[in-house]
């Protein structure tokens, strides 16, 4: 390979987010089929879900599909929610099915039931000595005829039971993939798609709402070091930065996490100067204190926060706000400081238009 191709090769290479990398190798070590929802599933492994990580190390190499979807119906992946609400959907069609086959069969028992007693009634009525003589064999006849309709009838009910079960299963997973889709597995915060959907509401109607600011918290040293080591490492350490960013926060307050090592607040009503404030608390809280690691401690001031801040009244849209955030985030990321304001200075930085607000 020559100098250029070989080069090439190399930015090609580094272009490759390292957690994409990562699922494709093990896909390919462990034989697992590159299907989307097996993507999913990965990415969820490495991304912190001991359990996840665990139960698909559990079924060794070459895992077949069946194990792996049930695994990832188990931990409730969105995309394999939407698997077994499909699953569910066609188990209650067959069973209404079943329960449309089984009333026509009570109906045409019910039919030869009510022939048999007008042939009776005929019968007797024409001559009522022979209708008495046989009406021994008749009774016999029809006692059978109508215990063929009380089974029936007890398919029937049992088929109305499974379908209710049915549909009971659709309803839960139909619960079960919203609440995946909207929260993150591990910590159970609001996730992306969650933070977006509140500011959508804040911005349809301001005047409400207030000013609110959204503060982006990136922890450094927390990727880095769960990189490392085994998926999942990070468990502990994830959900107690979870508790404490929701410790300090008002009940009216979003906590969301919206990435491996980011974490949001969306503050209603406040000021810059309050927002940042908390910013600075929060920094303060985490940098004090020693957090869980595996079987040790990270020690105080291992992990830090870098803030990123964006106010309402600076945005037109939920979008804007967040790309608002992650620029202050990135300029404090690459000025070493632990907290910027979203600001003219910023928007220049990122060669965006100002829209309002201060600088930091």
């Amino acid at each position: 390979m020559n100098s250029k191709a070989s080069t090439a090769s190399k930015d090609i290479q580094q272009a490759v987010p390292p957690i994409a990398a990562r699922i494709a190798q093990l896909m390919a070590n462990l034989g697992i089929a590159a299907l989307p929802r097996n993507y999913e599933l990965l990415f969820e492994a490495l991304n912190g879900n001991a359990g996840v990580a665990r139960e698909i190390a559990a079924l060794g190499r070459t895992p077949d599909q069946l194990s792996l979807d049930a695994i990832a119906l188990r931990h409730a992946l969105p995309s394999h929610n939407a698997l077994a609400a499909g699953k569910a959907a066609d188990d209650a069609v067959r069973v209404l099915c079943e329960i449309a086959k089984t009333a026509e069969e009570s109906q045409r028992q019910r039919a030869v039931a009510v022939q048999e007693l007008e042939e009776i009634a005929a019968r007797m009525k024409r001559d009522p000595v022979l209708g008495i003589s046989d009406f021994a064999s008749d009774a016999t006849r029809l006692l059978s005829l109508m215990q063929d309709i009380l089974g029936t009838d007890r398919m029937a009910s049992a088929c109305i039971g499974d379908l209710q079960s049915h549909l009971d299963s659709l309803r839960s997973g139909l619960a079960t993939s919203r609440e995946a889709l909207t929260h993150d597995p591990v910590t159970g915060l609001a996730n992306q798609a969650a933070l977006l959907g509140h500011l959508k509401g804040i911005f349809e109607d301001k005047a409400a709402a207030g000013t609110c600011a959204l503060l982006v918290f990136r922890v450094e040293q927390l990727r880095e070091f769960a990189d490392s080591h085994a998926a999942g490492a990070d468990e502990k350490t994830v959900k107690r930065l979870a508790t404490l960013f929701r410790q300090s926060v008002k009940k009216n307050d979003l906590v969301a996490r919206t990435g491996p090592d980011l974490f949001c607040l969306l503050l209603s009503d406040v000021t810059r100067e309050i927002a940042a404030g908390i910013a600075r608390r929060m920094a303060d809280k985490v940098a004090d204190m020693a957090f869980p690691f595996l079987d040790r401690e990270l020690p105080a001031g291992f992990l830090t926060l870098t803030a990123g801040l964006s106010m309402t009244d600076s945005a037109k849209t939920p979008v804007m706000l967040c790309e608002q955030a992650d620029q202050a985030l990135a300029y404090a990321s690459e000025t070493g400081m632990a907290l910027r304001i979203y600001s003219a200075e910023v928007a220049e930085r990122a060669g965006r238009t100002y829209r309002g607000g201060a600088a930091a």
